[in-house]
């Protein structure tokens, strides 16, 4: 099998873990991992412990163009990972194989992410992280409209509101007292008035 990055460059078989043999791309670093052999380290290896040593510099692949599968010839699709993870991994829709870039197995692995990278391309593991996303966002955009002070107020009452049993009590009476008051009637306004014209 030739390298999806370096077509010129062959595959090299390599074990990266016991039991989990992949090809290996000696000019890029990169690693083509065949579904039947994840899935088959995986079943020996169900909780396989993430690393312990210090975090990995993430790799950035975000330049990087599309990538064809060593094994079918068709084109890889991007998938995001999401836990911190910036960068995609590339798994083909033919035969499930999977491409990682030099350094992303370890980024994995330090997350605990690495025993279930054949879960990335499902819809329900993409929707967590756009979710996951969104929340992001919205968090970031209110703390910059109130402030890194008031945000932080604003946490610590959250933080405390959560374990409250009487929540719900507390969201409405605040929502009450948050809404614009109306204008006081005086009596005069609320009397009814006279009509002192001619008809």
């Amino acid at each position: 099998m030739q390298s999806p990055v370096y077509p010129d460059i062959s595959l090299q078989p390599k074990e990266i873990e016991p039991g989990l043999s992949v090809f290996f791309c000696p000019k890029s670093g990169g690693m083509w991992i065949p579904l039947a052999n994840f899935l088959a380290w995986k079943e020996t290896n169900p909780a396989a412990p993430a690393a312990t040593d210090s975090p990995v510099p993430q790799p950035d692949d975000s330049r990087r163009g599309a990538l064809v599968c060593p094994e079918s010839g068709r084109l890889l699709i991007r998938y995001k990972v999401g836990q911190g993870l910036k960068f995609q991994v590339d798994m083909s829709p033919i035969t499930g194989g999977i491409w990682l870039d030099q350094g992303e197995w370890e980024a994995l692995k330090y997350k605990g992410l690495h025993t279930e990278i054949n879960f990335f391309s499902t819809s329900g593991y993409q929707f967590k992280i756009r979710a996951a996303e969104y929340e992001e966002k919205l968090e970031q955009t209110f703390r910059n409209r109130v402030g890194d002070a008031d945000y932080a107020k604003v946490e610590a009452f959250k933080e405390w509101l959560v374990n409250q049993a009487q929540k719900r009590e507390i969201c409405a009476y605040l929502l009450h007292h948050s809404e614009p008051k109306k204008a006081e009637v005086t009596v005069d306004e609320k009397a009814p008035r006279r009509h002192t014209g001619s008809y």
